[in-house]
């Protein structure tokens, strides 16, 4: 039984999804004979690059036909052996695996060899940008001027990684990635074909995670259909190792409510039972985008929504939540995100950003009473943070205050123990490996019994 990426693979040009420049360009050119030496198709993985070229390749050289045909037949033996990859005269090379100048030369010389059975001897490498720029510079001229009834079609995700005088040789073909709604629609006639229970919900999770690529689409469908169940949106979600609807509104809420603790439970616990940090920040940042989104709209914008959280409560949460806070927390989750992709203590960096998200929120509700209390009492309070740090400063031996020297203390939290410390650059990294030390220097100054959490910030 074939895997559903597989059995609905387009087979003819009218049948691409979402390509509709491409498909009107290549059915005008067949149909007007008007077909180029070389070809190449470059976009995002899972939008049809190779299939088009095999579907190009049977249109060439279909034999049910005497000339070129936007819709070939499928049953002759030309058309079947490029199906199965087996052509005499289509050949298909992997350039991540043959990148090098002896396979070019190779290719070179196979490119002389006249068709045996169809009209034109074609060469389809995948994954072009694979070969080196030496294999690359060998067939520039074979590119640009083959032998008769020769076409060459690259196909590659990487269009930067092409030379330019290789582009400048071919008919350069954009795929795009799919949209959403395409997707969806796509998906929906496939499981009502396959008789699969999916729901609207688990489509459009589907169709999301995809980012664009309807092959990753159909495999993950392909994937599900095996459970022989109702596909719902939290077995999507559990497929994809993302957060389940219940999960996250759950954060979000304590997030709106800024309560520290459970917000920080939910996280550890998130992260105990097999999520990764990466993907709860990604999840959080959709989400508040989301927000973000709402508040700047009083229309209705649920198509445009990414977060897996039913319209209805997201609505909720923004009218609970206020504009300024969203965009802060927007800011320290951007902030980051690489330092979770690349941290080996990634959990660690996830729990400090929560922290941060909370405590910039109490900041400037305070500063903000302040201001509207007195002027003059906001300025000793911007001060005494300041002052906090020049007493713990020098309040350790002469040796730590020149490292100190190079630190500004921009939040300290007495109750929740933890302090911010904005860093230099180029120290950044000697603070980080010394936190325990600064832990001691400053729970010691301040008379704290409980060692202080410490983070680090760069200073911008």
């Amino acid at each position: 039984m074939k895997s559903l990426p597989l059995k609905y693979r387009p087979q003819q040009i009218e049948n691409l999804i979402g390509q509709e420049f491409i498909t009107t360009t290549l059915k005008n050119a067949l149909t007007t004979n008007r077909i180029a030496p070389a070809y190449l198709f470059a976009g995002p993985r899972g939008t049809g690059k190779t299939s088009t070229a095999r579907i190009l390749a049977k249109s060439l050289n279909c034999l049910s036909v005497e000339q070129p045909t936007v819709e070939p037949c499928g049953e002759c033996s030309s058309c079947r052996s490029i199906e199965r990859s087996n052509s005499i005269d289509v050949t298909e090379i992997d350039a991540a695996s043959h990148n090098g100048v002896d396979n070019a030369r190779e290719l070179v010389e196979l490119s002389h060899l006249a068709p045996s059975q169809v009209r034109y001897k074609i060469f389809i490498i995948d994954e072009a940008h694979g070969l080196t720029n030496a294999a690359q510079n060998a067939l520039l001229k074979l590119i640009e001027e083959p032998p008769a009834k020769t076409i060459f079609i690259l196909c590659t995700t990487e269009l930067h990684k092409v030379l330019p005088t290789i582009v400048s040789r071919c008919q350069l073909f954009n795929f795009k990635s799919l949209s959403q709604t395409a997707v969806v629609k796509h998906l929906g006639r496939i499981a009502t074909t396959e008789k699969i229970d999916i729901t609207p919900e688990a489509i459009d999770a589907i169709a999301k995670s995809s980012l664009g690529s309807l092959r990753d689409s159909l495999q993950l469908l392909s994937q599900l259909q095996v459970l022989q169940q109702q596909i719902t949106l939290d077995v999507v979600v559990e497929a994809v190792g993302g957060i389940s609807p219940q999960e996250l509104w759950k954060l979000m809420v304590n997030i709106i409510k800024e309560d520290v603790l459970n917000v920080l439970l939910i996280a550890r616990n998130l992260i105990q039972t097999g999520k990764s940090p990466e993907l709860i920040l990604k999840d959080l940042l959709s989400t508040h985008r989301d927000l973000l989104l709402i508040k700047a709209t009083q229309k209705d914008c649920k198509s445009l929504i990414l977060s897996n959280l039913e319209y209805a409560k997201l609505r909720q949460l923004a009218n609970k939540a206020d504009r300024h806070g969203i965009e802060r927390n927007l800011e320290q989750l951007q902030k980051r995100e690489q330092q979770l992709r690349f941290s080996i203590n990634n959990a660690v960096w996830l729990e400090t950003c929560l922290l941060n998200m909370m405590n910039a929120t109490r900041t400037e509700t305070k500063d903000s009473h302040a201001d509207r209390q007195s002027p003059a009492k906001t300025a000793k309070s911007t001060v005494s943070l300041g002052e906090l740090w020049t007493r713990i400063v020098n309040s350790t031996k002469s040796s730590n205050q020149k490292m100190l020297s190079h630190a500004n203390l921009i939040g300290f939290d007495r109750e929740l123990n933890f302090a911010v410390l904005a860093v230099e650059p180029k120290y950044v990294a000697k603070f980080q490996n010394h936190t325990t030390c600064l832990s001691r220097i400053i729970s010691q100054s301040l008379k704290q019994q409980q060692p202080i959490k410490i983070i680090i910030e760069e200073k911008q």
